[in-house]
């Protein structure tokens, strides 16, 4: 094995200024499939996926603004499209989500890692075809009413928004990882 792809994987940053193109639809197929051989303790394939583009991120926008909403009761309906265009920031967003199921081994936050795991994939994906991603996720997506507009049922939990497309800046490699400060050995 090359070290090419650590190098990749070394180098991959999270890109916020993102315009069209999005991937494809055949492109996002690519992506996602390789994004399924995630980290699966009991093979459970836990993530799902959903990509919003065009006025379907108008979804997402919502989202958004019910949330400014049920934080700031006063705000008024003339402020809907601040909160609604935030998800126009990137000419694709991909939901993440873990679709919960019961397991005597498996425990939840396994099975949301597992997900976390395959988004993680999907940004290493974006990359590799020449696309950029970040990780856009606050407290408006793990709400009920998130839940709702995303069509989401009782096990199924919001784990990322991905905001996805064509980097429109040169980016700056991160020098130092600082991974010194966070790793030991135990040698036995």
């Amino acid at each position: 094995m090359s070290k090419d792809f650590l190098r990749f994987m070394r180098d991959r940053v999270s890109r916020n200024q993102l315009s069209e193109p999005a991937p494809s639809k055949e492109e996002w197929f690519d992506i996602l499939d390789a994004a399924s051989r995630a980290a699966d303790h009991g093979s459970l394939k836990p993530w799902r996926f959903k990509v919003f583009s065009g006025s379907g991120r108008e979804q997402v926008g919502q989202v958004y603004w019910q949330h400014a909403k049920s934080e700031v009761p006063e705000l008024t309906d003339d402020k809907a499209e601040t909160f609604i265009k935030k998800a126009f920031r990137a000419p694709a967003i991909l939901l993440v989500y873990a679709d919960i199921v019961h397991h005597p081994k498996v425990p939840e936050f396994e099975q949301l890692m597992a997900a976390s795991a395959a988004a993680q994939q999907a940004l290493l994906g974006l990359d590799a075809l020449g696309y950029g991603g970040i990780w856009r996720t606050g407290p408006a997506v793990f709400t009920d009413t998130a839940k709702d507009l995303f069509d989401l049922n009782e096990n199924q939990q919001v784990v990322v928004l991905i905001y996805a497309g064509t980097p429109t800046q040169t980016p700056n490699r991160v020098a130092d990882t600082g991974l010194e400060e966070r790793l030991s050995f135990v040698d036995l």
